[in-house]
């Protein structure tokens, strides 16, 4: 339970055909010699290289900073009456990348713990989109020619220099192959016309603006080349396809796993790494250890009391409503925070596992090597830890005080009736434990 512990213009192009060859008229007209003398000599003749200005695509972002526009109007304006209508709005939304889908987790996460009393039914919308993600798997599956991984799981350093490729059949995943590129390559007949102008990147035609909506045919990498091939909708015999040089991935902004041997282990990693689950656990983990907020608090305000009496009356009453201010926020976003949590635990979005550490780590437990649960030495709770505990409680008691977890939640029941009695406690949480 480590893991839930506190205090922890696209770029120029080519100029069309002829950029980069001279264009048609390099031989000087057809049939034609020049006033001047062509065979003049001026030194050496340079060899010719491969431009490392070509055309590269950028990444679209559009789409992403409209879908999350679209998701926020909805959330803005959900209601316990308005759920289902606005809930089937939010499933119509396509999750076309993990971007995408992470985007509509954070914003409904958000406005789940600075809205606790609609808690649960954002938690019964995760839960659906949970579902619609399942039915809209965005992980691609990358066939590659690169060298695969050393024997003790090394990845490769990079992609072949010499543009031959090598004789593997390696593979990646991808969580974000868009078909919304602002330009394109093509049209071609068929998939080898797309591989062999990405192999002769210099010398195929130059992009063009898509006009189109696109969707995805195949990805490839051959030779060091990341490949994505497209076609029209409505058209499926027509390709397009989109470039460039895997080395170029990061700075294009293109997602991609490591190589994998096999297919399977391939996929099996992708569909793990992207699942709604592992995203929201870590968007439950990070929001848990948000609670260093009120620590951080904690060391201001006692810096302001150490300084108090330097400050005249206005600046000290300025001070403290601002400081006041920022606790009620931070004791709001926590409580928002467990409140969630233990409504996502409710509707079996969250294991049981997970429950624990969250309990534990505010009741300052900790388990050790022989499976005993204890309490942490020298590690005090304050009055947050305190009503998030209760508030935790109330939220899931009946389900959590059952089955193989019954020694473990009699055993913070043991603590918490201690707390009920002890005159250290403020008032308030001494009573709150006392109706659980």
């Amino acid at each position: 339970g480590d893991q839930w512990a506190r205090n922890r213009k696209p770029p120029p192009g080519r100029g069309g055909r002829g950029g980069g060859r001279g264009g048609r008229g390099g031989r000087g007209g057809r049939g034609h010699y020049n006033d001047y003398n062509d065979f003049e000599d001026d030194g050496p003749v340079v060899p010719l290289v491969k431009s490392e200005n070509r055309w590269m695509p950028v990444k679209d972002t559009n789409t992403i900073a409209v879908t999350e526009k679209r998701v926020k109007s909805i959330l803005n304006k959900m209601t316990k009456e308005k759920f289902e209508v606005l809930a089937d709005k939010m499933l119509e939304i396509p999750i076309s990348s993990y971007e995408i889908l992470f985007k509509m987790i954070h914003n409904v996460y958000n406005k789940a713990i600075n809205e606790p009393s609609f808690g649960e039914i954002y938690a019964e919308l995760c839960l659906r989109i949970s579902s619609k993600a399942k039915e809209s798997p965005f992980v691609v599956i990358i066939e590659s020619d690169e060298e695969p991984p050393t024997e003790d799981g090394e990845q490769p350093a990079g992609p072949r220099g010499d543009g031959e490729g090598s004789h593997n059949k390696v593979f990646r995943w991808s969580n974000d192959i868009s078909t919304d590129d602002a330009e394109v390559i093509g049209p071609f007949k068929s998939v080898q016309e797309c591989l062999n102008a990405a192999m002769d990147a210099d010398s195929c035609p130059g992009p063009s603006k898509r006009t189109e909506e696109m969707e995805l045919n195949t990805v490839k990498i051959k030779s060091g080349q990341f490949i994505k091939i497209m076609n029209p909708v409505d058209n499926p015999d027509e390709l397009y396809t989109v470039f460039f040089p895997v080395s170029k991935t990061e700075e294009i902004g293109q997602q991609m796993s490591g190589v994998f041997l096999s297919e399977i282990e391939c996929r099996k990693n992708g569909n793990k790494k992207n699942s709604f689950k592992g995203i929201l656990l870590n968007k439950c983990q990070d929001e848990f250890q948000k609670q260093n907020l009120y620590e951080e608090w904690l060391v201001d305000k006692k810096d302001y009391d150490s300084k108090k009496s330097t400050f005249t009356e206005p600046q000290r009453n300025s001070k403290e409503e601002a400081l006041e201010f920022r606790r009620m926020k931070i004791k709001k976003q926590v409580l928002g925070n467990i409140r969630f949590i233990g409504e996502l635990f409710k509707i079996g979005m969250l294991k049981i596992r997970v429950m624990r550490d969250c309990i534990e780590s505010l009741l300052k437990l900790t388990e050790t090597k022989d499976g005993d649960v204890v309490d942490i030495e020298d590690a005090e709770m304050d009055e947050e830890d305190h009503e998030a505990v209760c508030k935790l409680f109330i939220t899931i008691g009946k389900y959590i005080d059952q089955g193989k977890v019954r020694p473990y939640v009699d055993l913070y029941f043991a603590k918490i009736q201690k707390f009920s009695d002890d005159q250290r406690v403020n008032m308030r949480s001494r009573f709150l434990y006392k109706d659980l």
